[in-house]
C-alpha cells in the first residue's frame, strides 16, 4: 500500500512540472508582439454573464509592453452597468511590466488591471479587473 502511495505521489508531482505554464521573461517578450484574437467573458454582470471577441496587440517587443485590447461587441446590459459605449471599445495599455510569476501585468485608472500569461504554443491566458468586473480571455496568436 505504501509504494503505490509513494508512486503516486511520484505520478502527481510529475504531472505538476510538465503542465506548469511557462512564465514570460524578457527574451520572450519580442516573440508576443503582434495580433491576439480570442473571447472576453464578463464574468457576472447582475444575474447575466456575457463575453465579446477581442483582439490584443502587443505594439512593442520589450519591457515596459505597451499593447492596445479591442472588444468587438461590449453588450448592452454590461456597458450599462461599468459606465461604457456598447458595441466596439478600445484600451490603449502602456507600461505592461513583468512579474515575479512570470506574467505582463498592465494597470489603470481606478485601480483596473491586465494581465497575460503563457498558456501554451502561441496562446496567452488573460484576466482582468475592470471597475466592477473581473473576467478572463484565452488569446490565440493570429
Amino acid at each position: 500500500m505504501k509504494k503505490i502511495i509513494c508512486l503516486l505521489a511520484v505520478v502527481l508531482m510529475v504531472a505538476s512540472v510538465a503542465f506548469a505554464a511557462a512564465k514570460i521573461t524578457a527574451k520572450d517578450v519580442a516573440g508576443l508582439k503582434g495580433t491576439w484574437t480570442g473571447s472576453l467573458d464578463f464574468g457576472m454582470v447582475g444575474a447575466s454573464s456575457g463575453s465579446s471577441p477581442c483582439t490584443l496587440e502587443i505594439l512593442n517587443d520589450k519591457v515596459p509592453v505597451d499593447a492596445k485590447l479591442t472588444l468587438s461587441n461590449v453588450p448592452d446590459f454590461v456597458a450599462n452597468a461599468i459606465g461604457t459605449p456598447a458595441g466596439k471599445n478600445e484600451f490603449n495599455m502602456t507600461g505592461g511590466q513583468l512579474t515575479s510569476q512570470g506574467t505582463i501585468y498592465w494597470t489603470g485608472p481606478e485601480k483596473n488591471s491586465f494581465e497575460v500569461s503563457m498558456g501554451g504554443e502561441k496562446k496567452l491566458n488573460a484576466s482582468y479587473w475592470f471597475r466592477s468586473i473581473r473576467g478572463s480571455a484565452i488569446l490565440k496568436k493570429k
